[in-house]
């Protein structure tokens, strides 16, 4: 059994389906699936043995989908590579995972040049002195790859953002990979054969395997290069998207957008949103548009982006205190899933406490590609350390205040950017709204926010100044807000808050 398995069980029970739409074409389960092999068998001619890593640099295309499930499917494993990153980092990453081949997209051609990565072989998409994606597929056959790929083989190095220093390679395997699919299938989607999910993100990271339960289900995807809101929005209304998969800056960017109101969204019966907290004002304007669709999970890639889970019957809007309350939460945990909270020495702490969130599943990673002592510092007692501050209440709900390093230090005093942003989130003027340190001569850092403001409703920053007064003691209370018209994301859609920093330092 393996991740690869799942297209070709698809392909038996719904040939004639389709299964993706990407760029207005559509491909059946049985195409693909034919397609896939031919990919997969064709590398392994190349002398490949399972194991041999692959890079692959794309935006969402049907190539790119192809070749991650070719690879599932021939037990070579993934480098999932960030096509924003520099090239030299992209290079750095190929280098690091000891890649033997490397796949990409037509817009990379010039990109790969200059790189000149150290593989032996590379493959692209469109023109270019290399061989020829099209005319390398031609050559495979349409017969399931003869490989035992087994379930603690491994599947993928998934890369690490870079937020808090060089990326790592995160070590993941077929077992992982499947088990997040089992849970979601079990925890979120009640998916049917006639479901159609909409991806905008990346599949170098989560899309990749929210689409997987759709391909069990014979379901439709429908992929899309990059995030536009209204070619979005039209797909929602003219193709009836029951699924939207997304991150809290996306789904606020369709909340707030102009032309909004004009389509046709009611065949929308779940918005899963994850990779960051959502404010709590802003998942009842959420709920208020769209209705009770709403699915949130925390996770980090370490475990699969899966660890806790808000389902929708908790996404509703009601007189209970407790169930507003817990908005501002990211669930409990998935089944089979453990999760705690621990002080430094990592000792468990009682509802309230605050500490590092820690968890183990078999989602949990195998560890740091070729770096022993990071794997036995995340992975310490057994525990995937997530790096996350947060407390459980008494029910078992996890609440994040913040990553550890994104901890503000003011007069000696920690305050965590979300409980700051959360306040700022409540004005009716603030559409988003960052929070981080600057650095200052006196107190060390200074509370500081960014906040792009919503269009109509005009907002000062002494506005912005008194209404955190009310609402928050003093060393909590931001020391400067700018106005920004965006902010600065990596490829999933996460605020990079050491980039924003830069950017308004001196002003």
């Amino acid at each position: 059994m393996n991740a690869g398995y799942l297209i070709a069980r698809s392909a038996h029970y719904f040939p004639n389906r389709t299964a993706f739409v990407i760029a207005g074409q559509a491909i059946t389960y049985q195409d693909l699936n034919r397609r896939v092999n031919k990919l997969a068998n064709a590398l392994l001619s190349l002398d490949l043995k399972k194991g041999d890593r692959v890079g692959l640099l794309f935006h969402n295309s049907l190539a790119y989908l192809e070749s991650y499930l070719a690879l599932y499917k021939s037990g070579l494993v993934w480098v999932r590579l960030n096509a924003r990153l520099h090239p030299s980092e992209i290079k750095r990453m190929i280098e690091d995972s000891g890649a033997q081949v490397l796949i990409h997209g037509p817009e990379f051609v010039e990109t790969v040049e200059k790189m000149a990565p150290p593989v032996r072989w590379i493959i692209h998409e469109g023109k270019g002195p290399k061989i020829n994606y099209d005319i390398f597929l031609q050559k495979g056959s349409e017969d399931e790859p003869k490989v035992e790929v087994l379930l603690d083989d491994l599947s993928d190095f998934w890369y690490t953002s870079g937020t808090t220093g060089l990326p790592k390679g995160i070590m993941l395997t077929h077992r992982n990979i499947l088990t997040c699919t089992q849970l979601l299938l079990s925890d979120v989607y009640d998916i049917t054969p006639h479901d159609k999910l909409l991806t905008v993100g990346a599949l170098s990271h989560a899309g990749s395997v929210r689409i997987l339960p759709f391909i069990i289900r014979g379901a439709t995807n429908y992929l899309h290069t990059h995030f536009d809101p209204v070619k979005a929005l039209r797909e929602m209304q003219e193709s009836k998207i029951t699924d939207l998969s997304t991150v809290p800056t996306i789904l606020i960017g369709l909340m707030d957008h102009p032309e909004r109101p004009r389509y046709d969204l009611s065949s929308l019966k779940r918005i899963t949103y994850a990779g960051a907290p959502m404010p709590v004002e802003r998942i009842k304007e959420a709920l208020r548009l769209f209705g009770p669709v709403l699915d949130q999970s925390y996770g980090q890639a370490e475990s699969i982006i899966t660890i806790t889970h808000l389902p929708r019957q908790e996404h509703i809007l009601d007189d209970d205190p407790n169930r507003e309350r817990r908005l501002a939460s990211a669930g409990r945990e998935y089944p089979g899933v453990q999760v705690r909270v621990v002080d430094e020495k990592d000792q468990v702490l009682g509802p309230g406490e605050i500490g590092e969130v820690v968890t183990r599943s078999d989602l949990v990673m195998r560890g740091y590609w070729n770096q022993p002592d990071k794997t036995e510092e995340a992975l310490r007692g057994g525990w995937l350390h997530t790096g996350d501050i947060g407390y459980l209440d008494e029910g078992g709900y996890l609440f994040l205040i913040d990553r550890k390093h994104d901890k503000i230090i003011t007069g000696g005093l920690n305050v965590y950017p979300r409980e700051v942003e959360e306040v700022l989130a409540a004005h009716p003027a603030v559409a988003q709204v960052v929070v981080f340190g600057a650095d200052d001569p006196y107190w060390g850092e200074i509370i500081t926010a960014a906040v792009i403001p919503r269009k109509g409703i005009p907002v000062t920053v002494d506005e912005l100044l008194n209404f955190s007064k009310e609402r928050l003691s003093g060393y909590k209370r931001p020391k400067k807000i700018f106005f920004v018209e965006e902010m600065p994301k990596n490829l999933f859609g996460k605020v990079l808050r050491k980039d924003l920093k830069k950017q308004l330092e001196g002003k």
